[in-house]
């Protein structure tokens, strides 16, 4: 009998153990994980996107002064050499990769632009950075520009002119600068235009990169410089060289996209978002970009950073690889965004490549050519939100200009930039050549085409055509009135064309007759979607959209008039007639029926409020009080052995205790 009861006991007690040891094999010590960890590598990404030229833009962030490409070389190094000294302290092998999210250049202000942007690119290449991808202002000039401009092929026709007589001398991106983009693809051939990924050593583990295009680029760059191109869809893309990367071994793999993503009150939103919940999960990181907002979050169990624009801030990425499993250790990636504060020594490098562009693009920057009624900036970058006075101010400059002209009208993407007077010493709202160009800074050319009446309504219901992304346009010489569709019963869109007004805004526009529109040429071949004005004759090709606003500002100089643009009401938003709510006032319903309805509403809603009461009191319907309350599934499992265990304990000792009073 005791023999038996020992034997349980015995038992018991060695499966308590074993249960004992498991608990502490769980957490190793210190020294052990130190010890385990020591072949690491410690790799650190530092990201940039949508820098747009911005060589020396200065703003204010977070109630910081940042921006500057000197001032952001200086950071880039701060930050690699906090790196290098904790992965030397731990003594670790390092590795740092600056990469960017496109759109380095396009769209730049005349310190760049007018130089084609080699400045900026220059700089970029100076800085270290060794991988981007294609953005959509990429394709603002074509891809034969844009690869002249990565690898000096040429010597740009303006770049000759603005360097006359100078020793100016531009050589392009190194060799072992690699830019990317798997999705567009060459329609003729159906090869990519770009290498479509990269993989890179990382001290001996393989990682690899692939890059992305916003599939929105046939929209907002030139439809004739897009048009020899197909975009793929980002998500089957990806996953078709995540494929083909394992294939080779690699499975590190991070997403290089210039495509949008938003972090806002700790939830990522956007395409790459909706992009990250589709795509292979050996995508471990993902860097976004385009829409010029801040991100760092995680989807789908891949980290999301985009790091707003203009050099402003970048991203510092850190994370570790496996060299055992040659892949990301797992937890270890940790991201985080610097802002580019100017409390730091500019990069005398850095500051000698821009300064030898303002030095070379002075003379034209400077030249004053009009001046403001007041020293407040005129106008935003971007009026898409509707009527604004920059946009009244660009627009009649084409339409005027434009001689023969009836009407003029231009999308609000293309201003750039509010108009920026420079007070002098004697109280004057100087504009100079350089405010004027920063507005307008595509070199559009302005073509005066017909379009029917009905074609400009047309054109204008397109605004909204996506509910999502509403963009207003810039009119001249009409005027129109429209409904929200949320209240019109015949509009099925966000907001519809009432009626179109000529200028005086009481005579109709004829649907039937033909106009003369200015309007640019990106516009006129149906760019940003709207294909209602594709379907035009061309009548005249006139200047680009940048010389034409320089040169309607000097007009009203030399008309003694100074530059004062107001809101005219050009485009009003009235109540429709039929509304929706109307008809459902007009419904016939008896009081007792409506007295019915508003019982039973009252009673769902008090029981709704109750029920959702009970929950929260309980902790069930409260995600944010659940979590950090339920145990780990681990834990939960060694609690239950511990329990089982000691059980078997307390059976052993009741059998002993009641064989022995038997006996």
């Amino acid at each position: 009998m005791w023999k038996k009861g020992f034997k349980i006991i015995f038992t018991s007690l060695l499966v308590f153990q074993l249960t004992i040891s498991s608990v502490f094999a769980v957490e190793p010590s210190q020294n052990q994980q130190e010890e385990s960890l020591g072949d690491y590598i410690n790799f650190q990404m530092l990201s940039i996107n949508d820098f747009h030229g911005n060589l020396e833009t200065k703003s204010q962030l977070e109630g910081k002064e940042v921006g500057g490409a000197a001032y952001l070389a200086t950071q880039l190094n701060k930050q690699q050499n906090d790196f290098e000294e904790q992965s030397t302290k731990v003594g670790r092998k390092f590795h740092t990769l600056r990469l960017h999210a496109g759109d380095t250049v396009g769209a730049s202000p005349s310190l760049s632009s007018l130089l084609q942007d080699e400045p900026t690119m220059e700089a970029i290449n100076k800085m270290g950075f060794k991988l981007g991808v294609l953005g959509n202002h990429s394709f603002d000039e074509g891809i034969p520009e844009f690869k002249r401009l990565l690898y000096a092929t040429s010597v740009h026709p303006n770049v000759a002119k603005y360097t006359e007589g100078l020793n100016y001398e531009y050589h392009g991106i190194d060799d072992d600068f690699s830019y990317l983009a798997a999705n567009v693809v060459d329609k003729s051939s159906g090869q990519p235009i770009f290498d479509p990924y990269i993989v890179q050593d990382i001290e001996g583990v393989k990682v690899g990169f692939i890059g992305i295009v916003t599939t929105e680029t046939p929209k907002s760059a030139m439809p004739k410089y897009t048009e020899p191109y197909q975009f793929l869809d980002e998500a089957k893309t990806i996953n078709e060289y995540s494929e083909k990367l394992k294939e080779k071994g690699v499975k590190a793999i991070v997403v290089v996209a210039h495509e949008g993503a938003a972090t806002i009150k700790s939830v990522t939103t956007g395409v790459m978002a909706d992009v990250a919940t589709k795509i292979d999960d050996e995508v471990d990181i993902i860097f976004a970009a385009h829409s010029h907002e801040y991100a760092n979050g995680v989807v789908d169990g891949k980290l999301i950073i985009q790091n707003y624009n203009y050099g402003q801030a970048f991203g510092d990425v850190r994370t570790q690889l496996d060299p055992m499993t040659d892949d990301f250790v797992k937890g270890s990636i940790k991201a985080e965004r610097i802002l580019n504060t100017r409390n730091v020594t500019p990069d005398p490098e850095i500051q000698a490549i821009v300064d030898e562009a303002k030095q070379v693009t002075e003379k034209a920057s400077k030249q004053v050519i009009g001046q403001a009624a007041s020293g407040d900036p005129i106008g935003k970058r971007k009026p898409e939100d509707g009527e604004n006075e920059l946009g009244n101010l660009v627009i009649d400059a084409q339409r005027i200009m434009m001689s023969d002209a009836d009407f003029a009208i231009t999308n609000s993407g293309g201003i750039r930039e509010a108009l920026i007077p420079e007070t002098n010493e004697k109280g004057e709202h100087n504009l100079t050549w350089k405010a004027a160009y920063a507005v307008q800074p595509f070199n559009n050319y302005i073509q005066l085409i017909e379009l029917t009446g009905q074609e400009i309504k047309d054109g204008l219901n397109q605004q909204w055509q996506s509910p999502d992304e509403i963009i207003f346009l810039q009119i001249s010489g009409f005027n129109y009135s429209y409904v929200d569709g949320s209240k019109a019963t015949d509009c099925h869109l966000v907001y519809c064309v009432k009626d179109v007004f000529l200028e005086d805004g009481k005579t109709k526009m004829a649907m039937s007759k033909t106009y003369k529109v200015a309007m640019n040429e990106f516009l006129a071949d149906g760019g940003d979607g709207f294909t209602a004005f594709a379907n035009n004759k061309v009548l005249k090709n006139g200047s680009t959209d940048t010389d034409i606003f320089v040169a309607y500002i000097e007009r009203l100089a030399a008309e003694g008039k100074k530059v004062d643009p107001k809101l005219e009401s050009r485009a009003i938003i009235i109540e429709p007639i039929n509304s929706k709510d109307s008809i459902e006032k007009d419904k016939d319903k008896t009081e007792d029926e409506t007295e019915i309805e508003k019982e039973t509403t009252d009673k769902i809603d008090k029981n709704d409020s109750e029920g959702k009461q009970g929950q929260n009191s309980n902790g069930n319907s409260d995600d944010n009080s659940a979590i950090g309350h339920k145990l780990p599934k681990t834990a939960t499992n060694i609690y239950n052995y511990l329990m089982f265990s000691a059980l078997l304990v307390a059976v052993g000792v009741s059998i002993l205790v009641y064989r022995n009073k038997r006996v």
